[in-house]
């Protein structure tokens, strides 16, 4: 049992009761001893399965390639990875369950989970309050400043701030935002209210949603009557996903722009054309990313999952992050938590990752890496428009965090950086 676990958290029912089963607990412990346990917690049913089922994908790919080269040295010792995965189906109470069941009854040496916000905040503080490590590995609004908390995919300095500047160069100031009303697309419109400002841009419609909406008439009326330039969404799930063919059908053709569609739901192949056309997306990583690296992780994904519809950036995501964990692990010869937080905090490169070249900076616990912008078009394929290149993660450093002298243990949003206060008054 992770001794910092029971000493820092409070253990749940189901964990109390194991405490009675003495034989079979000193079994399971023994067991435990000759493997890393790494527990995966995703949507694998419900609204948002169909963009976490990949990331599950990418977790397995990883696992079994370390494995199959022979596992990890730590303590002395060759160990294979045992990945033990749930479902959290797509309900926020249920990532609380599981992330303790992690904790105490697999004994996990790192825990990763959750697709939305939501789903990530209520694993994460099971996690890190005993003290054991997390990953979130999906594009993020970033500024979590947390010493056991760790994030593999892009953040909105790599795709709103680039992508949205070039929308407004290209197309046009004037915007609209719509999103899902939660902890990440609320910050996704701070972002994006940032991006704007710095870039003479304006946004004249911002409005949120409750997961679950799916019509969408008022809102398509409403944007048709601002005429904006270009629309920005953050839309979340299978129902919120219903606006595009509406929107189709009611003849809005507005550029659109979105750090979630296609690169999360990859819309592109669920809807019949040309709904979709004229989205503009700005990936870490999707199928289409050009590249070797890119090429060769779909190829092995699909050899592994052949009924996958498209590899999407989760995918990438969650096998960089078992891979980073790996030399971590390696790194610190062993598996004790504090040692591999220092170990991931000493930075942890993966130069063939497949968006491209990826560096785990351990002063932000967030990771430098490319990010692309593509365009939908009319048949839906994906036009490749530029690469912004390998974007340094420096939100957190440039309100003054670095996490290997000083973890704060919150969250900072843009309205924390002195330079941006006053976007938001």
């Amino acid at each position: 049992m992770n001794s910092t676990a029971w000493k820092y958290g409070k253990a749940p029912l189901f964990a109390a009761l194991l405490l009675g089963t003495g034989s079979l607990l000193a079994s399971e412990q023994a067991h435990a001893k000759d493997e890393i346990v790494l527990c995966t917690i995703d949507d694998l049913s419900g609204d948002f399965s169909i963009m976490s089922t990949p990331k599950t994908y990418g977790y397995k790919l990883a696992v079994k390639e370390i494995n199959d080269a022979g596992g990890i040295e730590v303590d002395g010792k060759k160990k294979k990875v045992k990945l033990v995965s749930y479902d959290g189906q797509s309900n926020v109470t249920r990532y609380q369950q599981l992330a303790q069941r992690c904790v105490f009854e697999d004994e996990a040496n790192t825990v990763m989970a959750g697709y939305t916000g939501a789903e990530r905040e209520a694993a994460r503080q099971e996690v890190v309050r005993n003290k054991v490590i997390y990953w979130h590995n999906n594009q993020g609004e970033g500024g979590i400043a947390d010493r056991y908390s760790f994030f593999s995919g892009v953040t909105p300095e790599q795709q709103v701030l680039p992508a949205i500047k070039y929308m407004i160069e290209k197309i046009g100031p004037r915007m609209t935002f719509i999103g899902a009303d939660y902890n990440f697309c609320r910050a996704i419109g701070q972002w994006v209210r940032v991006a704007a400002e710095l870039n003479g841009g304006k946004i004249e419609l911002e409005e949120y949603f409750p997961f679950g909406v799916s019509q969408w008439q008022a809102t398509i009326d409403k944007i048709k009557g601002v005429k904006p330039d270009f629309q920005v969404h953050c839309l979340v799930g299978a129902d919120h996903a219903q606006f595009y063919p509406q929107a189709q059908a009611s003849g809005l053709s507005t550029p659109m722009w979105s750090n979630v569609t296609i690169s999360d739901g990859y819309e592109h192949k669920r809807f019949a054309p040309p709904a979709l056309a004229n989205m503009y997306v700005p990936p870490g990583y999707i199928e289409d990313v050009p590249g070797e690296s890119s090429k060769a992780f779909a190829a092995k994904i699909r050899a592994m999952f052949p009924d996958v519809p498209y590899v999407n950036e989760h995918a990438a995501f969650g096998y960089v992050a078992v891979k980073a964990m790996a030399q971590a692990w390696a790194k610190a010869g062993t598996v004790d938590t504090e040692k591999v937080v220092d170990a991931l905090q000493g930075d942890i490169s993966i130069p063939d990752a497949p968006g491209g070249p990826w560096t785990l900076r351990g002063g932000q616990h967030h990771a430098a890496m490319p990010s692309y912008l593509f365009k939908v078009k009319d048949d839906h394929s994906l036009e490749l428009l530029t690469e912004f290149g390998v974007t340094e993660p420096t939100f957190l450093k440039d309100v003054g965090v670095d996490m290997t002298k000083s973890a704060p243990g919150r969250q900072f949003l843009p309205p924390d950086n002195p330079a941006w206060a006053k976007f938001f008054k």
